[in-house]
């Protein structure tokens, strides 16, 4: 069979969670099914060409501005399938058969607060409802996200598979850094639905302030950041937390296997990565006691009330203080993030396209 693999976003100059994702399943899937021939899709001309595995593929950019408007000019038509790892089909672009994978819908329930941003919301609920209805089959990456495919877009659930995604493993030699402990941390994009302003009311309500910092670790900027520096000023917490900004493999790796905990109480996530990423290494994590997070950590970590402070303060200083409980829970997330995997989750892709194309 000959599959096309649409990959964007690709080449970021510093990627987050959907990017890496998407180029971990496009590896996953390319050393899973040598049988087979790939193109691999690409918006733009990156600055190096991807590090993919085997020669069962080639690259093909499409030097699309707007993927969903132009992307369909350079795309063949006559491929036996397509995989496309965002819910973005071209609008002048109907596949012999497709698989869209869904990942998160968290503009949905945060609506934007802007004019720009109301209408880039319109657009993409639409592109992405057009492209799910399309799809010959969907992919979600939880069933928390298989739940909102159907409650925003009308999508039948039997036309949605639960395809787990795996994790990046932190790098195995990490980059030390000049950071104060011991300390709690965040690590994320700083997004309104990340809850950094949440941690952040925690970490004041936490007796436990007085011990740690709180590392916050992630790209943030705009009016978002703003507002947190100033709940900080606010809260009288300036020389105990620090924004260290969007860091490198090696330097994260060196703040999971330092901290006390990772504390992710995410309000919307389609998946978690930072939480099995954060098991991987053995360190404690504290996340949401709903949705995907909530799924994926399982018994594994300390779930806690995103929208209540409080809730996460209680489980801050349980970890601050409970030496057998950090322990109990070590062991627990080692066993719980080997059970997510890109080999499992390639696999389960591949199947899914032989299933349909028969």
């Amino acid at each position: 069979m000959n599959i096309g693999l649409l990959v964007d976003p690709y080449g970021e100059k510093s990627p987050g969670g959907l990017g890496r994702s998407i180029f971990e399943m496009t590896k996953a899937i390319l050393a899973a099914d040598p049988g087979n021939t790939y193109t691999v899709y690409l918006k733009r001309q990156p600055p190096s060409p991807p590090a993919l595995p085997g020669s069962n593929w080639s690259l093909k950019v499409l030097g699309a501005k707007y993927l969903w408007l132009t992307g369909a000019w350079g795309m063949r038509r006559d491929l036996d399938a397509y995989i496309f790892f965002t819910p973005v089909t071209p609008l002048f672009f109907r596949p012999k058969k497709a698989i869209v994978v869904a990942l998160d819908f968290a503009y949905l329930d945060i609506p934007a607060t802007s004019a720009r941003g109301r209408v880039g919301a319109w657009l993409l609920r639409r592109l992405h409802g057009r492209s799910l209805r399309l799809a010959t089959r969907v992919v979600a990456i939880s069933e928390q996200t298989k739940a909102d495919v159907v409650r925003h877009f009308g999508v039948s659930a039997d036309k949605i598979d639960v395809v787990y995604i795996g994790y990046v493993a932190p790098v195995s030699v990490p980059r030390a850094m000049d950071v104060p402990t011991p300390f709690f941390l965040f690590a994320g994009v700083l997004k309104e639905r990340k809850n950094v302003a949440g941690v952040i009311r925690a970490f004041a309500q936490s007796n436990s302030t007085h011990t740690h910092h709180l590392l916050i670790a992630g790209k943030g900027g705009g009016t978002y950041e703003q507002l947190l520096r100033e709940l900080v000023q606010s809260l009288g917490l300036a020389p105990r937390v620090h924004f260290l900004g969007y860091v490198r493999d090696d330097e994260l790796a060196y703040l999971y296997h330092t901290a006390t905990a990772l504390v992710f109480p995410s309000y919307i996530e389609g998946f978690g990565m930072p939480v099995l990423e954060a098991m991987s290494v053995g360190l404690p994590v504290i996340t949401s006691n709903q949705g995907a997070l909530a799924e994926v950590a399982g018994d594994a970590a300390l779930l806690v009330d995103p929208h209540d402070p409080s809730s996460i303060a209680r489980a801050m200083d349980a970890l601050a203080t409970d030496d057998a409980l950090c322990t109990a829970l070590r062991t627990k997330g080692l066993v719980r993030a080997h059970q997510f995997s890109w080999e499992a989750c390639a696999e389960q892709l591949c199947a899914l396209v032989r299933t349909i194309t028969i």
